[in-house]
């Protein structure tokens, strides 16, 4: 069953994921005026990942919507954590490419923000999986949180490949 749903996941996802990864590799995400475009490929990856919940998982329609409306919201919070993450990931990097002069406490800030910022990570999935609980079985969120866990490794691995490839810098 694992198996199956990973390779329907795979199937279905895998041309919107190739698309998001290119797209933020290429175009240098959101911040320099794609915005739109982004946001048109996200859509995407989501439909065709409610589409996949929807069949494989056995969500009613009335649990779709609630699914929906719970994780967008907290695709936002999420969204707001990573861009977070990434400006304390640059100011990392800036500091120790100056290796000898880097400034250890800012060093030291970032990295104590950085492991704030994993731990706000956490809370947040304990708090939407204690919403899913609202309205779906345990069976079904777990499966949900099989489903999600493959898209974003593989979203992670073309993003991997990508940056291998010397198109995109950020890690």
């Amino acid at each position: 069953m694992r198996r199956a749903l990973g390779r329907l996941a795979l199937a279905a996802l895998l041309p919107c994921a190739t698309t998001v990864a290119q797209a933020q590799g290429a175009f240098g995400g959101a911040g320099r005026g794609n915005a739109p475009r982004r946001a048109q490929m996200e859509q995407q990856l989501r439909r065709n990942l409610w589409q996949i919940a929807k069949q494989r998982i056995g969500l009613t329609d009335a649990q779709m919507v609630q699914l929906e409306s719970t994780s967008q919201r907290f695709d936002d919070r999420r969204r707001a954590l990573a861009t977070e993450e990434r400006g304390q990931r640059m100011i990392l990097r800036q500091e120790l490419v100056a290796d000898a002069s880097a400034d250890q406490d800012r060093v030291a800030r970032a990295l104590d923000r950085l492991h704030q910022l994993q731990r706000a990570r956490v809370d947040l999935q304990i708090e939407e999986q204690h919403e899913f609980a609202a309205f779906m079985t345990p069976v079904q969120r777990a499966k949900y949180a099989a489903l999600q866990e493959h898209v974003r490794r593989r979203v992670d691995d073309l993003r991997r490949q990508r940056a291998d490839s010397g198109g995109d810098r950020m890690p």
